[in-house]
């Protein structure tokens, strides 16, 4: 066999191991109760804020943390601790997928989280 054809043998099996590295990466979305079944492992987590219950955020202490309870869509709530900076307009936020995993009892870290806010037109009138 020519040393050229190794090659490209070797390169079509570091794309196969690729692309079989990041399926096996990809997250799908999960309760708390699931993520809780593995903590070590990083999950995606659909929440909605708990508004009944306190944001913590001192950027004077932590910019790069807040806490806030999170309720899944089991209806399972738990502390969620994110280490990112508060967005604004955090409190009107509808849906937060969280990614991150369980730490103890009751509390989920989140490394990262988007946010899904409610629409700037929601409370608009059409003038006809």
């Amino acid at each position: 066999m020519k040393s050229k054809h190794i090659v490209i043998l070797l390169l079509i099996g570091v794309g196969i191991a690729a692309i079989i590295g990041t399926y096996g990466d990809a997250s799908t979305t999960v309760s708390f109760a699931e993520a809780a079944e593995q903590p070590d492992k990083k999950f995606h987590v659909k929440t909605s804020l708990v508004k009944s219950k306190a944001i913590e955020y001192e950027p004077e202490v932590d910019p790069e943390k807040f806490t806030f309870y999170g309720m899944d869509e089991d209806g399972e709530v738990r502390r969620v601790t994110c280490l990112k900076e508060m967005p604004f307009d955090f409190e009107r936020s509808e849906e937060i997928k969280l990614i991150g995993h369980v730490r103890g009892e009751d509390e989920f870290v989140a490394t990262d989280f988007q946010m899904k806010c409610p629409s700037k037109y929601e409370n608009e009138v059409e003038d006809i």
